[in-house]
């Protein structure tokens, strides 16, 4: 296996690469899998441009502590409610896939 695949590929035999795709899961998870009705701050926002611009165009920022209200059944929409303003934003799963957010236990 070359150095390029290894880095396409990574497994047990590349173990330089897992431990740093590991860390950023425990730092915190997506939207899509965060609990519903739990306080949520959101840590990043992945994807392109044109996806912050649209996310910071309709009130969500990094830093927003926002609560997941529902999850729409068949692969749906996610309903977002921000805990500042108190509105209520339905993204798609590929953006909300995107926002990488981190459960607040009280002590915000």
């Amino acid at each position: 296996m070359s150095d390029t695949d290894k880095k396409m590929f990574p497994d047990e035999r590349n173990s330089d690469i897992m431990p740093v795709v590991r860390n950023m899961r425990t730092k915190g998870m997506s939207l899509v899998e965060a609990p519903i009705n739990k306080p949520l701050r959101v840590i990043d926002i992945a994807g392109g441009e044109s996806v912050r611009r649209r996310l910071l165009a309709i009130g969500f920022h990094k830093g927003d502590v926002v609560e997941l209200d529902s999850l729409a059944i068949l692969k749906g929409p996610i309903l977002v409610r921000s805990s500042v303003s108190d509105m209520r934003i339905a993204l798609g799963r590929g953006i909300a896939r995107k926002i990488t957010v981190e459960v607040l236990d009280g002590r915000s």
